[in-house]
């Protein structure tokens, strides 16, 4: 297991390697189906809008859990101090 000071850099690297494969497929299909894209701006601009909206509604939720898991480091900790381990390490 990595430490905890290399896991914002991993999810970083990983975050981007998605956008890049994101893009990079959004690409070549844009590529491979033109006449559709240029026929269609209305329905593509409705789906980018989703799309950001559904990002957006991610970004929120990951916080909420985020905000909630350090409320409950903090209520176990005030609950458990610093008593030693029953069992011998």
């Amino acid at each position: 297991m990595g430490s905890a000071t290399s896991s914002p850099y991993r999810a970083t690297r990983l975050a981007l390697l998605v956008a890049f494969t994101a893009g990079a497929g959004s690409g070549y299909l844009a590529h491979e189906y033109r006449e559709v894209v240029v026929a269609n701006p209305g329905v593509i601009g409705l789906t980018l809008l989703l799309v950001f909206a559904a990002g957006g509604l991610i970004r929120v939720v990951a916080r909420a859990l985020r905000r909630a898991g350090s409320r409950v480091d903090a209520i176990f900790a005030e609950e458990l101090g610093n008593k030693p381990s029953p069992r011998p390490r």
